[in-house]
């Protein structure tokens, strides 16, 4: 009598492993191919979910608004297809985004005001209310009418 070695065999974990590896592998594809336009500023892709239920988020950037709805016809007619036929199975949920880039910032170097010319006076009594005169705008100074001690603080109800 033959006693039997066979070891029951977990099918389910290789399986997963496999689909998450290819989801990443195609959402990788994704992001490359929109990439690879030179009228793309940036793009990220993401696949989730299960073969049932397959959930792609697509976020391209072009770098003009002319360049958008190219884009997003590429997207739609091209690119979506070819990685559900890489997948063999279509995405039940698309969240695409499209966007422009934002313009640079135009100043070479940041604007500083002198150290000297920033109030510090107010870390003294931060709850005193500060006054407000038409000439200067917001004035950081506490109106004091004598010492330190008679300065009272800001009233912050909501009466």
């Amino acid at each position: 009598m033959k006693k039997s070695l066979a070891v029951p065999v977990e099918t389910t974990a290789p399986h997963a492993a496999a689909w998450t590896t290819r989801m990443h592998q195609t959402a990788a594809f994704g992001s490359q191919q929109c990439r690879k336009k030179n009228t793309v500023h940036s793009a990220i892709c993401t696949i989730s979910g299960s073969p049932e239920q397959l959930i792609i988020n697509l976020a391209c950037t072009a770098k003009a608004e002319e360049h958008v709805s190219e884009l997003m016809q590429y997207v739609n007619d091209t690119l979506l297809p070819q990685m559900e036929k890489t997948l063999g199975v279509q995405f039940e949920v698309r969240n695409l985004q499209f966007a422009v880039a934002g313009k640079e910032n135009l100043l070479a170097t940041p604007e500083h005001v002198a150290e000297a010319e920033l109030p510090t006076h107010w870390l003294d009594q931060p709850f005193t209310a500060p006054s407000l005169t038409p000439s200067t705008g917001l004035n950081l100074e506490t109106t004091r009418s004598g010492t330190e001690a008679e300065a009272s603080p800001a009233d912050l109800s909501m009466a």
